[in-house]
C-alpha cells in the first residue's frame, strides 16, 4: 500500500504521519531503500541469501532496517549501502520516490513482520558491487524496467517496482 510521495526525512515525522492510521500495525518495521540504476539503466537487485529472516531467494534493492541511531532516512540508506556492497562502489542518492506499506513473514521469529518502505532512486556513479554480507546476499543481478520476473520480487518489493516502472519509463 502506497503511503506518500512528499519526503519525510526522519522516524520522528513518519511516527506523526502514521500515528492515527489504522491500517498500519503498531509493531512496524522501517527499511530505507534505493532502486539504484547502473550506466544502462539497469536497476540493481540482490538476491536474498539464507541467513535473511524473510523473502529468502527473492530480488530486492539495496537498503536495510532503520535503526534508533540514525539521524534520517538517508543518513540510514547510506550506512546499509556501505554495510551491503562496501566502499569501493560509490551509489549517489538522487531523489525520493515513495513510501509504502507490507507485511512479511519473519522465519526467525515464525511471526508475521509489518514494513514501512522508504524509498530512494540512486544512481551507481561508480566502483565495483562487493557481497559485505555473504548469508543474506547471493549476489547481485541487473534488470531493465519491464524485464524482471515479478514472480522472483519479494511481496515488499513488487508494488515498488511498479511504481519505480511506472515513474521512470523513459528509462526503458
Amino acid at each position: 500500500m502506497e503511503l506518500f510521495k512528499e519526503e519525510i526525512k526522519d522516524m520522528k515525522s513518519l511516527k506523526k504521519f502514521v500515528k492515527n492510521n489504522t491500517e498500519i500495525s503498531e509493531d512496524y518495521e522501517v527499511a530505507a531503500i534505493v532502486y539504484a540504476f547502473d550506466e544502462d539503466n539497469n536497476i540493481i537487485f540482490q538476491r536474498r541469501g539464507p541467513g535473511c529472516r524473510d523473502e529468502v531467494l527473492k530480488l530486492e534493492t539495496i537498503g536495510g532496517r532503520v535503526k534508533d541511531s540514525d539521524i534520517d532516512f538517508k543518513t540510514a540508506l547510506n550506512r546499509e549501502i556501505v554495510e551491503e556492497v562496501g566502499t569501493d562502489a560509490t551509489i549517489e542518492i538522487e531523489e525520493f520516490i515513495t513510501a509504502t506499506y507490507a507485511k512479511t513473514f519473519d522465519i526467525r521469529y515464525n511471526k508475521e513482520q509489518a514494513w514501512i518502505y522508504i524509498v530512494y532512486k540512486g544512481i551507481l556513479k561508480s566502483g565495483e558491487l562487493k557481497i559485505k554480507e555473504p548469508d543474506k546476499c547471493l549476489g547481485y543481478e541487473r534488470y531493465k524496467i519491464g524485464e524482471v520476473n515479478i514472480d522472483e520480487l519479494s511481496k515488499g518489493a513488487i508494488e515498488l517496482y511498479k511504481i519505480v516502472s511506472e515513474k521512470y519509463s523513459s528509462l526503458k
